[in-house]
């Protein structure tokens, strides 16, 4: 039996040919890595709160993603739509764009409090094959589409970066509770 995400392929010696059925799908996982659930510090020493959820790199974990920081942010949905917003776009790139979107890929997320505001990070599993991977705001060019995400993040968050490390590419933001109000 060879076994892939998703799909799980049995050859039928009796027939010789193969069957494929769907395998179940793997639920969120909780990650207590310390590193995960520590802020991007963009100040010294800051008193903070954090969750930490790792969900597959398919499109509909998306709606995974956004109950997950609705549960942990105590903001009205109104004024969390921001977060909402700009935490699926950064799923959305880091499976369009990394190997967290390939077979077997995760994507992390973390929903850091911190005072009044939240920060969100989205952890990939690095760029594919050899390519290199560095998410930045693109200029805009009106026929191609797409390429509007990190553009997005950059005039709705009050601050926001990326952090390249050996295993993949966070890229994060804050919002500011008062700022959405």
């Amino acid at each position: 039996m060879v076994i892939f995400v998703g799909t799980v392929i049995t050859m039928d010696s009796s027939q010789d040919r193969e069957v494929r059925t769907e395998a179940e799908p793997r639920p969120p996982r909780r990650s207590t890595n310390p590193r995960e659930r520590a802020p991007i510090d963009v100040e010294q020493a800051i008193e903070h709160t954090g969750s930490v959820v790792i969900v597959e790199g398919l499109p509909e974990q998306s709606a995974v993603v956004r109950r997950h920081i609705l549960s942990r942010v105590s903001w009205r949905q109104r004024e969390a739509e921001s977060l909402l917003l700009l935490a699926s776009e950064l799923f959305n790139n880091a499976i369009t764009h990394t190997r967290s979107g390939d077979p077997g890929g995760d994507v992390t997320v973390a929903i850091i409090k911190i005072q009044r505001r939240v920060q969100i990070k989205v952890i990939d599993q690095g760029p594919r094959h050899q390519e290199i991977a560095n998410p930045h705001v693109r200029p805009l060019q009106p026929d191609r589409p797409g390429g509007l995400g990190l553009r997005l993040v950059a005039t709705q968050a009050n601050r926001w970066g990326t952090v390249h490390h050996e295993t993949g590419t966070t890229v994060w933001f804050e919002i500011d509770r008062d700022a959405r109000r």
